[in-house]
């Protein structure tokens, strides 16, 4: 009898040591993977002014797994006179009106954290207002090796009637770069002979001038 007692009492510390074991093998299974890093997207963003854009973030998690976490994220804005969040639609960012920009494009950075874990890599989201109409102008035209050509850019947008100075904002397009260089508004004539100039800003181009190097 007393053998008999031994071999269940045996079998019953098998038994629990063998539900122990179990426990805390699930407990170790069932750990939850930890947040690691956060992507936003889209990683640039055009918008014109008052408009608005639903971004995301994307988690990935310490066991490679990834989330959209886009809803448990805190988004700022590091020029919310540019661009800032919603504060009911969590992650939308809208545009700010083109009277808040002085001399647009207007660009600011953006950033998702939850918790402690911030973005890994920030996005950038430029406002750039519908060119309605933009002119370029050069003083002089036709210039001799050693001088230098002050060129100016003036753009309207849509919904603002006055012009607005965006030489400093503009892309400069020069046929050839091997007889003029513009930096800025100022142009470097390189070598004798004429070269094509215009200037393109938020999808928009302008009139086309002819300078000459003599």
């Amino acid at each position: 009898m007393s053998s008999t007692k031994s071999q269940i009492r045996a079998i019953g510390a098998v038994a629990a040591l063998a539900t122990l074991a179990f426990a805390i093998s699930c407990r170790g299974f069932f750990v939850k993977p930890t947040l690691n890093s956060i992507a936003i997207g889209p990683q640039t963003l055009n918008l014109a002014p008052t408009t608005s854009y639903q971004m995301d973030a994307i988690g990935t998690y310490s066991d490679g797994s990834t989330s959209d976490v886009t809803s448990k994220a805190s988004w700022t804005s590091s020029d919310p006179t540019v661009a800032s969040f919603s504060s009911s639609v969590i992650g939308q960012i809208t545009a700010t009106s083109l009277s808040n920009i002085p001399n647009p494009p207007g660009t600011t950075t953006v950033t998702a954290s939850v918790g402690a874990i911030s973005s890994t890599s920030s996005a950038t989201v430029t406002v750039c207002p519908v060119v309605n109409t933009m002119t370029i102008s050069a003083t002089p035209m036709t210039v001799s090796t050693g001088q230098s050509i002050s060129f100016t850019a003036l753009a309207t947008f849509q919904g603002v009637s006055t012009q607005t100075n965006v030489t400093s904002q503009v892309t400069w397009n020069v046929g050839s770069t091997s007889i003029l260089t513009i930096t800025g508004g100022t142009g470097t004539p390189v070598a004798t002979g004429s070269t094509t100039v215009s200037a393109s800003l938020c999808g928009g181009t302008s009139n086309t001038i002819t300078i000459t190097v003599t």
